[in-house]
């Protein structure tokens, strides 16, 4: 088999076992394709086969993206894919030893995450005044994504029938359409109620399985769109940069430990497979009380 057949042979996987979002595997798709593009220049060879590769032509990859200037959060991506890759190859018999064993990708940096005050996310929702459907729809995007620190992916996907108002709870299916229950207050409960209302009026009586957020065409907001609406919003309250959907799921989370909330709560509630990966929100913490420090000590 062609190395080509299996990478289609994997990414079926990735969809049909594992359940991957489209985007993830697409992202997998081009990575692993631009690896086998490099070795057939690097080796001047127009047929490859999973058995050609080895661990040194994927460390000659590395070495070439990393002297394109790629940053390295970029090469451990690309460097995951292929060991995912080989390691599916290894699982359905078709290569006995894996050449991407052992090899290491380059050490990123963890950046702090970007947050919003409560205050300004409290001041871009009230941005919303008019009683429309596209207002109401808008407003509980964003509170949707404050209240639950949900991913871009995951909202997009809910659908009616994975909301309880009675209950304040939500279905959300994850990485991996991994499924957890996340709560919601008050505030979604009305957002939610005042976007029904209108959705009614727009559109009739609403399907269970259709999916939460609507365009004004009645199809399902597409994640640009969300993107889109998100920035805006934000951007009339905050001069920060890079303002997105993620940015609310960091301050959802950085706000809920500030308040006491334990680690391993908001672990759960963010759907994060490590602790480790919620921790970085307590470093956040850290920093703010050493910046408090040195701001307000005489000793500072």
């Amino acid at each position: 088999m062609d190395i080509e057949r299996s990478i289609e042979t994997f990414i079926k996987y990735l969809g049909n076992e594992r359940n991957y979002s489209p985007l993830t595997m697409e992202n997998y798709h081009r990575d692993l394709n631009q690896f086998v593009d490099f070795y057939r220049d690097f080796y001047n060879q127009i047929a490859v086969h999973p058995q050609d590769i080895t661990k040194k032509s994927i460390r000659h990859f590395a070495g070439k993206m990393n002297e394109t200037g790629l940053k390295n959060t970029t090469i451990s991506r690309k460097i995951a894919a292929i060991k995912s890759f080989f390691k599916f190859l290894i699982s359905e018999g078709v290569i006995r030893k894996n050449p991407a064993a052992g090899i290491k990708s380059p050490k990123t940096e963890k950046k702090l995450p970007i947050i919003v005050s409560s205050e300004k996310i409290a001041a871009a929702l009230e941005k919303f005044t008019k009683d429309t459907f596209q207002e109401t729809r808008n407003r509980l995007i964003l509170e949707l994504f404050y209240s639950t620190g949900i991913r871009l992916g995951e909202l997009v996907n809910i659908s009616m029938k994975d909301i309880s108002i009675k209950k304040g709870r939500i279905r959300i299916y994850g990485k991996g359409r991994k499924e957890r229950i996340v709560p919601f207050g008050r505030l979604v409960a009305e957002a939610m109620e005042s976007y029904q209302m209108k959705r009614i009026e727009k559109f009739g009586k609403i399907d269970q399985q259709a999916p939460l957020f609507l365009s004004n065409r009645g199809k399902r907001l597409s994640r640009q769109m969300i993107q889109v609406i998100v920035k805006k919003t934000l951007e009339e309250v905050s001069e920060q940069l890079h303002l997105s959907p993620h940015v609310l799921r960091h301050s959802f989370a950085t706000h809920m430990l500030d308040r006491g909330a334990e680690l391993l709560a908001v672990k759960e509630i963010l759907g994060h497979e490590s602790l480790s990966t919620t921790q970085l929100y307590t470093h956040l913490q850290t920093n703010q009380l050493q910046a408090l420090y040195k701001k307000a000590h005489p000793h500072g």
